[in-house]
């Protein structure tokens, strides 16, 4: 998917989006790693616009997401829906610090992307918007119990039969080290 610039030249661009996971690589990865399941297509109403030799982009982005509870690991559904915009230029401008020495910026540290070859790759686009907006530390309910560290029973269904002794792994090896005096 590639945005023509020169076809926004004169009256800018008005487009309504919706692909599956498999046409975005990243999604689709984080799909085959269990990171996540995307549970409808991804949809992105879009314009586009030249303003001062820049192409602005607005978007509105949504897609049902299914993703891992973080402490017992039951899928939690969530709808993303959320609204962009992305500075797009053909050339960095010039930018001087207060002595008039010019700085030397990337694009990213201005919060600019560059056009390549009169295009911009709307699929790069929106995968980076949907990573963005994923949950990373999404929990089932707030008063989830999570799976039993010893045994891995869901605690939110049934109680375990271990022993309650809560082991912090970070230090299970100390656990038998003895000091002499």
């Amino acid at each position: 998917m590639q945005l023509q610039v020169s076809d926004l030249k004169n009256s800018g661009l008005q487009m309504k989006i919706e692909k599956n996971v498999e046409a975005f690589p990243v999604l689709a990865q984080l799909q085959r790693d269990g990171e996540c399941v995307f549970l409808t297509p991804v949809v992105v109403d879009l314009d586009a616009v030249v303003v001062g030799g820049m192409v602005e982009l607005h978007g509105h982005i949504s897609v049902s997401v299914e993703v891992p509870c973080r402490r017992c690991l039951m899928p939690c559904r969530r709808e993303i829906s959320a609204e962009f915009k992305q500075t797009y230029v053909e050339h960095l401008p010039e930018v001087t610090d207060d002595d008039g020495q010019e700085l030397e910026l990337l694009a990213e540290d201005m919060g600019l992307e560059l056009i390549i070859d009169d295009q911009i790759n709307l699929v790069d686009e929106i995968q980076q918007q949907v990573v963005l907006l994923l949950p990373e530390q999404l929990l089932c309910e707030n008063e989830c119990k999570g799976l039993c560290a010893v045994c891995g029973t869901d605690l939110n269904k049934e109680t375990c039969s271990c022993s309650g002794k809560v082991t912090n792994l970070n230090f299970a090896t100390l656990e038998d080290f003895k000091v002499e005096k």
